[in-house]
């Protein structure tokens, strides 16, 4: 009875504890970057500009080469070694000057990320400047917990961040200058 009981004791112990150590580790976390830029141009002007899902290598400068057949895109990421990232146009609307992408493959020790989703948007503003709005949502890559500092949470975030914001900076400057 007391070697059953010990036996006990020590299952409750190690049920206990699993319990616990699981509450308190996680995976990765969904994350949603927005970065915008006001131009000094009409709509239709900017809309004009990054309308073309093939050819975002004429406004974006970290894209060195771009392979399109419309409805996929690889676009060389020269920031990152001219990495290849494979993306697919999801969602086009014309009248609402906007699109939807995702990326479906990537290196993730260049581009940290999974499940990616971005948006990019031009609304015109009551003083006749436009609002360029680029959203995304993403995971990091390293699906486990504890991931290397360059597969974390803060390195998914940062690389999103400057490609949008690169990307946004110069297209302000292109269409303003």
């Amino acid at each position: 009875i007391i070697l059953m009981n010990k036996f006990i004791f020590s299952l409750f112990f190690l049920l206990i504890f699993t319990l616990f150590n699981n509450s308190y580790s996680h995976g990765p976390t969904r994350q949603k970057i927005k970065e915008s830029v006001t131009i000094n141009a009409k709509p239709e002007e900017v809309w004009n500009v990054i309308k073309d899902f093939g050819k975002i290598n004429a406004w974006h400068p970290s894209i060195s080469k771009v392979e399109s057949d419309g409805k996929n895109r690889t676009i060389y990421y020269s920031p990152r070694n001219n990495t290849p990232i494979k993306q697919k146009l999801e969602n086009y609307n014309a009248e609402k000057m906007m699109y939807k992408t995702s990326i479906t493959e990537v290196d993730i020790n260049s581009f940290p990320v999974s499940t990616y989703t971005a948006n990019i948007s031009v609304k015109g503003n009551d003083d006749g400047t436009s609002t360029v709005l680029w959203k995304g949502a993403f995971y990091r890559a390293y699906v486990n917990n504890d991931p290397p500092p360059k597969l974390n949470e803060a390195a998914a975030i940062n690389v999103v961040t400057e490609f949008f914001q690169v990307g946004l900076n110069n297209l302000k400057k292109k269409l303003e200058n």
